[in-house]
């Protein structure tokens, strides 16, 4: 049976571990809201990719999950080929540990990443969540989507009524492409 880490413990254990590893823990617990603009500038690298492995251990009593990633696209710059992400959480020596903000990854889901290449080749997505959008493709139509993981802001658009976080997390793969394209310029 699975032990379930107590909220005040896996949060304290969590700032704890970001700290020590050199993450900041305000940018790591609360980021700032970022547009595609923004995620773009702070990339080193900007990527569709295929997820091809996930596996969570335990590190000084936290769960840490490592994501590689084989590259399909590159939107800007030059990623390697395959590429893993470490991410705080998961499941691990009977502990699951849940960070908000870190997204979790399956094997074989495709996502385009906004990632920076940080500390001796270290990978990180820019803004956790933010940096992540998920790839689907339209039964209907079968057009690719890219929804993003997470998209603060509640303002409603002029346009549709619809709230920006609504806007913001489903767009047309071709669409995010452009925008990418267009925030490199």
């Amino acid at each position: 049976m699975q032990k379930e880490l107590g909220m005040g413990r896996a949060a304290a254990g969590a700032l704890l571990a970001l700290a020590f590893f050199g993450i900041s823990v305000a940018r790591a617990t609360t980021p700032a809201s970022m547009d595609v603009r923004e995620l773009t500038r702070q990339a080193t690298y900007v990527a569709r990719v295929r997820c091809v492995n996930v596996l969570s251990t335990m590190e000084m009593g936290m769960v840490w999950t490592l994501n590689t990633f084989e590259v399909t696209e590159s939107w800007k710059g030059e990623p390697p080929p395959r590429f893993t992400v470490r991410l705080p959480g998961g499941e691990a020596g009977g502990q699951r540990m849940t960070v908000e903000g870190a997204p979790r990854f399956t094997e074989g889901e495709e996502a385009v990443l906004f990632v920076t290449e940080d500390r001796g080749r270290q990978m990180n997505i820019v803004g956790w969540a933010q940096g992540t959008f998920r790839i689907r493709k339209s039964r209907r139509t079968g057009i690719e989507k890219a929804i993003q993981d997470t998209a603060t802001g509640q303002a409603a658009s002029v346009r549709t009524g619809a709230s920006a976080e609504d806007e913001r997390k489903r767009i047309p793969l071709a669409t995010l492409r452009g925008m990418v394209e267009q925030a490199k310029q």
